[in-house]
């Protein structure tokens, strides 16, 4: 497995299962979650304010050079779909390569795009790139059962005055053709 593959896979093994009332959630995933990406990505910390949100969630905001410039936000969700009910040829919560392919509750649902995102900030600052404009990092706890920490966040953001020029948020699935109905090419 590669060095990224492995990222992911830490990140796979947190089973942050979130329940549709917050006081039913169990909280030692997330914090354990919360503790790994601090480990793996100790430049976006570093470079970032964080704002915890929500029971679990997190935001963080890398302050640009341009205070006029409208701010970035990209976004992701800690939380995954329980996985009671569901067969797996092993432990989902285990990530590990099938077939070429990493295989693991979370991997494109939506922790992927949480590594990705964190991958890239990690990089960047690294280089010592400063961005233009604020870019803020949204990531959610609870967006399979509720997404009340995405309307939080959401209206924390106008409180501040900030307007976002660009939202990204995870998208539709890169599919071979059947996969999803109506689809038919990737």
């Amino acid at each position: 497995m590669d060095a990224l593959a492995a990222r992911l896979a830490r990140l796979v093994a947190h089973p942050t299962i979130a329940a549709v009332d917050p006081a039913d959630t169990d909280p030692g995933p997330f914090e354990a979650l919360h503790a790994t990406l601090a480990e793996l990505y100790p430049r976006l910390h570093a470079a970032c304010e964080l704002t915890r949100v929500g029971p679990h969630g997190l935001l963080f905001r890398w302050p640009g050079s341009d205070p006029d410039a409208e701010a970035l936000l990209l976004m992701a969700h800690l939380d995954v779909v329980p996985v009671a009910g569901q067969e797996w040829s092993g432990d989902p919560f285990e990530a590990r390569v099938v077939d070429g392919k990493l295989v693991g509750r979370g991997t494109l649902d939506d922790k992927g795009m949480l590594l990705t995102v964190c991958e890239a900030v990690e990089a960047l600052v690294a280089r010592g790139f400063e961005p233009r404009r604020d870019v803020w990092l949204l990531f959610g706890d609870n967006e399979e059962v509720a997404g009340t920490t995405a309307r939080a966040a959401s209206d924390l953001l106008r409180e501040r005055g900030v307007k976002p020029w660009l939202v990204l948020d995870e998208g539709g699935a890169v599919v071979e053709p059947g996969v999803l109905p109506g689809v038919d090419r990737p």
